[in-house]
């Protein structure tokens, strides 16, 4: 029997199987295989009070596991990765999401830095995880790159309810993205399907057909302000697909500054003057984002500036980059 503390005895019914299998079913099934196998290598499985390194030990009846998983990484208020909270209330907040932090982990017990480890750490273990244990009160994505502006869900109602929300794509979502490139027009809509790209899985690619796999995506820009080889569009989304405005805009040669991944032929940072910093990471940002809020009733809309590194960048093209009389 498993107690709060990782800890179980081995039954009669596993005596002789391999001590990772084992864990996996007595002390955690909300975590895969492969990551309880490589806790073992780490030393974080003790049986009968000795650490074991070997995931493939046969084990015996009445054994005593004790698991201790590492402690998730949470931001610390006032450091960079920590969230801004742009509202609060017993449904659900707004966050401003900084740049280099992922919105959950990889797979439950993925310990690396999270909006939800901080969620967990700030409101407790109570949050809805309808989408998986690893994302406690998550209701949508922003990459780990992109900046801005997200909600959360702090109770089931909310989270139903806003989920519902963005599947009946009544959510407007507003993004700022900065591309190589100019466009011929002032405003576009991007209609193509996207699809996992066999080649490179963590990449999507765009497609006229609807072949299987495929999802419809669809997304409008226009131009924000325009500089001698770069443009700074307002996206608005109607549809919230994987990837979605970077694969979309790359496919029309406007590609993201700074994307390692959806890139465009002849556009590359070596475009950017000289005065400017190498890019650290693809220059989107969610700037805005309007919904109905699930208890008080109404729309709201919540608004994030560009931090730093996006904003010291527009003013270096602004200076150096203007467009020629």
């Amino acid at each position: 029997m498993v107690d709060s503390q990782r800890t179980a005895r081995v039954p009669h019914a596993f005596h002789g199987k391999r001590l990772d299998r084992v864990a996996v079913a007595l002390l955690g099934p909300d975590y895969s295989r492969t990551r309880l196998q490589r806790w073992i290598r780490e030393g974080r499985l003790l049986v009968e009070g000795e650490v074991v390194v070997d995931p493939g030990r046969p084990v015996e009846q009445g054994w005593r596991l004790e698991l201790r998983p590492p402690r998730p990484e949470v931001p610390a208020d006032g450091s960079p990765l920590a969230p801004r909270v742009l509202h609060e209330d017993a449904a659900l907040a707004v966050l401003d999401k900084p740049s280099g932090l992922p919105m959950h982990g990889n797979s439950p017990g993925d310990p690396q830095a999270s909006v939800a480890h901080w969620l967990t750490a700030r409101w407790g273990p109570g949050l809805p995880i309808a989408q998986g244990a690893e994302r406690p009160g998550i209701v949508h994505r922003l990459d780990r790159d992109t900046s801005g502006v997200c909600v959360v869900a702090r109770d089931k109602a909310a989270f139903e309810d806003l989920m519902a929300q963005f599947a009946e794509r009544s959510v407007e979502k507003e993004y700022l993205a900065l591309c190589y490139g100019r466009p011929r027009f002032r405003s576009d809509w991007v209609d193509l399907r996207l699809a996992p790209d066999p080649r490179r899985p963590n990449r999507q690619r765009t497609t006229r057909s609807g072949e299987a796999g495929s999802r419809d995506a669809l997304t409008y820009w226009e131009v924000a302000e325009e500089f001698d080889g770069f443009s700074l569009l307002r996206v608005l989304p109607q549809t919230g697909r994987r990837h979605q405005i970077r694969a979309h805009l790359a496919a029309v040669d406007l590609p993201l500054v700074g994307d390692p991944l959806y890139r465009a032929r002849n556009f590359g940072p070596g475009m950017l003057p000289a005065a400017a910093a190498a890019p650290a990471r693809t220059f989107l940002h969610a700037a805005a984002l309007t919904f109905e809020h699930p208890v008080e009733g109404g729309r709201r809309r919540f608004v994030a500036d560009p931090p730093e590194d996006f904003r010291t960048l527009l003013e270096v093209l602004r200076r150096e980059r203007p467009l020629p009389d």
